[in-house]
C-alpha cells in the first residue's frame, strides 16, 4: 500500500469516528453538526479558528456560531486566550473522561435544577389543596398520589444531584485517566 493510500485509509477513518461522534452526541441532545464539529476538531491536533471550522464544515457563519456556542457552552471545546491574527482560537477537549465529565454535568444540572424549581413550587400548592376543605373527596385522592409522586421525584433529584457532584469532582475517573 503506498503512502497515499495508508493516508486515505486513515483519513477514511478519521471520517467514520467523526460522524460516530457526531451520532452518539446527537443522542444526547447536541446537534448532529456540533458533533461533526467536535469530531473535527478532536483529530485536528491544533486550535482552529471559526473561518477554518466554517471551510471545514462547509457551514454558515450563523449555524458555525451556534455550534461553536453550544460546544464552550457544554466545555466540549475551549476558546483560548491567545489569537491568530486577531481571531478567536479553539480547541476541542480530548480527554474523553473529562468531556463526559462536562458534557453530562452540564446537561443534569440542567434537569435537576429544571426539576427542583418545578417540584417545590408544586408541593406547597398540592398541600394546600389538600387541606383545602371544599375540595371533593376524589380530587384530594388524585391530589395526594401526585404529592406521594412528586415526593419520591424529589428523592431521586436529591440523589442525582449527589452522583453529578461526584461527577464533577471526578471520582468515577480516578483510576481510569
Amino acid at each position: 500500500m503506498s503512502h497515499d493510500q495508508k493516508s486515505e485509509q486513515r483519513l477514511t477513518i478519521r471520517k467514520n469516528l467523526i460522524e460516530a461522534m457526531a451520532q452518539t452526541m446527537d443522542l444526547y441532545g447536541a446537534t448532529h453538526s456540533s458533533g461533526q464539529l467536535y469530531g473535527i476538531m478532536f483529530f485536528e491536533n491544533r486550535p482552529m479558528t471559526l473561518d477554518e471550522m466554517k471551510i471545514e464544515m462547509n457551514m454558515s457563519k450563523s449555524n458555525m456560531s451556534y455550534a461553536v456556542r453550544a460546544l464552550l457552552e457544554s466545555q466540549m471545546v475551549k476558546k483560548l486566550e491567545e489569537k491568530q491574527e486577531r481571531k478567536e482560537l479553539y480547541v476541542a477537549e480530548v480527554d474523553f473522561f473529562l468531556a463526559f465529565q462536562n458534557f453530562f454535568t452540564m446537561k443534569l444540572q440542567r434537569e435537576i435544577d429544571v426539576m427542583t424549581d418545578a417540584i417545590k413550587n408544586a408541593l406547597p400548592e398540592l398541600t394546600e389543596l389538600i387541606l383545602d376543605e371544599h375540595i371533593s373527596d376524589e380530587e384530594r385522592k388524585l391530589a395526594l398520589q401526585d404529592l406521594h409522586k412528586l415526593r419520591h421525584g424529589h428523592k431521586y433529584y436529591e440523589w442525582l444531584q449527589q452522583f453529578v457532584d461526584a461527577l464533577k469532582r471526578g471520582e468515577y475517573f480516578k483510576d481510569l485517566q
